[in-house]
């Protein structure tokens, strides 16, 4: 990792601290997380804490693997790395309701940190590279809060609703010195400000996008039949890291064929390494992270570089949904809404192509689509790739059929980002579920459903920020069929980034 320090202010002599790798990569300014800081402060004063209540963090540590003397690839706690930026392990970090004072606190590192892992870093380098007005070292937290007459230590305490798991709670020694409030304030804080992103953080995902959108068409053109899958993940990877991004957001989905049904394919048991056939679809779910951010797109494309009639119709179901919600969500709509907007979109383009039969609207009443489209229209992006903050402190999912796999389900605000990723699936184990299904067998039309069964899958997949009047595509790839067998068989593509004002 490198940073960039820069004057601004000419002749104040004030510094001001970027992450940045290099050129060609974008700067993001610390000055991003301070905000962050002070945003939580005021929220935490509003709701009730008064100077002496201190919002306490820990950091991401460094994990062993297993019982190696190697260590998993790092990452910071995405909350941490809101509030502060840092990339090293081993930190905490508070902040003060009301006044914002903060601090970081960093490991006290032997002198012989030297030898193996590169110079010892004093508090001053920490103070300037991340912009923080105090830095002590870990084993001065004690010492430091009682200076600071600190009252209530409020500690990250909630469930993420997509994994169901829970952060450790932050531990100290003296730590039984201070009131601990383990209450759900400070995560629900947390996670409604994540949900509204800054300037600078919409410019930091369009970065993110741009570097996905150019490696996925340097990746779509390199496809070829009779070559293995997880050649498309090391493009992609190759192809990003050569743009500063050095990981992806989440495990790369990189299958071909009746394959694109998994929709978390790529992870240890179902790896990107069957060999991609002539005639297939290929779906390539890979997004670019960088400074812990992550983009999230997704591009569906005929190996042959022509799409069969059959690849087609399923295409174009999935363009037209996506269509229908990006021209329609703004602030204040319904994303639930907007699910069923893309189940409708879908079930009217089966009925065209003869899969399904009779009244849509009866149709619905089943929740048919739910056997096509197993997942939920899109959620929150940001420092996660399903970021927090898709329902509203208190809220959980419906557990109606379709809205039950919805990770966001939220009236939209402007400032929000979100994907919106409608897909439509032959998935042998649904299809038959369906057909097992007498309220729904009746609407299925089965010799014509077989047909389409070697077509898979496709999902496309866009990143949205919310606007005051509508929506913003950040990704930037080919959409329409005539414009992806363009740019499979060379054409350039330049287009500007999509924009809908609703």
């Amino acid at each position: 990792r490198s940073s960039f320090f820069c004057l601004f202010g000419e002749g104040l002599g004030r510094a001001m601290a970027f992450f940045w790798r290099g050129e060609g990569s974008h700067k993001v300014p610390m000055s991003m997380h301070r905000n962050k800081r002070g945003n939580l402060a005021k929220a935490l004063e509003k709701a009730g804490k008064a100077k002496g209540a201190v919002a306490f963090l820990k950091g991401g540590d460094e994990i062993s693997v297993y019982d190696t003397d190697t260590a998993w690839d790092f990452k910071q706690e995405s909350n941490f790395q809101y509030l502060f930026g840092v990339k090293e392990p081993g930190c905490f970090g508070c902040v003060e309701a009301s006044t914002g004072r903060e601090a970081l606190f960093i490991p006290r590192l032997p002198e012989s940190y030297a030898v193996f892992m590169g110079p010892v870093k004093p508090t001053d380098w920490f103070k300037k590279e991340y912009e923080v007005d105090e830095v002590r070292y870990a084993d001065e937290i004690v010492e430091t809060l009682k200076e600071w007459g600190v009252g209530d230590l409020l500690t990250y305490h909630g469930k993420n609703r997509d994994s169901g798991l829970e952060l450790p709670a932050p531990t100290f020694e003296g730590m039984d010195q201070f009131n601990v409030d383990s209450s759900e304030l400070l995560w629900n804080t947390l996670a409604e400000l994540r949900v509204i992103k800054c300037k600078d953080e919409v410019e930091l995902l369009e970065f993110c996008c741009k570097v996905s959108s150019l490696s996925h068409i340097h990746t779509m053109r390199r496809v070829r039949p009779n070559t293995r899958e997880f050649l498309s993940e090391a493009e992609f990877r190759y192809q990003s890291m050569l743009r500063g991004c050095a990981r992806c957001g989440y495990n790369c989905i990189a299958p071909a064929g009746e394959r694109n049904v998994v929709l978390h394919y790529g992870h240890a048991a179902e790896p990107n390494q069957e060999v991609v056939l002539p005639g297939q679809l290929k779906l390539h779910d890979m997004g670019a992270e960088y400074h812990c951010y992550t983009s999230d797109v997704t591009c569906t494309f005929p190996v042959d570089g022509v799409f069969t009639e059959h690849q087609r119709i399923v295409y174009a179901a999935v363009w037209a949904a996506t269509q229908a919600v990006e021209r329609t969500i703004k602030p204040g709509v319904d994303y639930k809404k907007m699910h069923r907007l893309a189940e409708r979109v879908l079930l009217e383009h089966l009925k065209e192509a003869g899969v399904v039969k009779g009244d849509i609207s009866e149709m619905e009443k089943v929740f048919l689509a739910n056997s096509f489209m197993p997942h939920g229209l899109g959620h929150c992006l940001g420092l996660d790739c399903h970021d927090v903050g898709g329902y509203p402190p208190g809220e959980d999912r419906s557990t109606e059929p379709g809205l039950s796999s919805l990770r966001c389900g939220r009236d939209l605000m402007e400032g929000m980002v979100i994907t919106v990723e409608p897909g439509l699936y032959f998935n042998p184990y649904c299809i038959d579920q369906a057909l097992k299904d007498d309220a729904k067998k009746v609407f299925l039309n089965e010799d014509r459903l077989r047909e389409f069964q070697n077509v898979g899958g496709v999902r496309i997949e866009d990143d949205v920020v919310i606007t005051s009047d509508g929506c913003k595509v950040l990704n930037n790839v080919p959409r329409e069929m005539e414009d992806v067998e363009r740019v499979l068989a060379g054409a350039d593509w330049d287009a500007p980034l999509r924009e809908y004002h609703n």
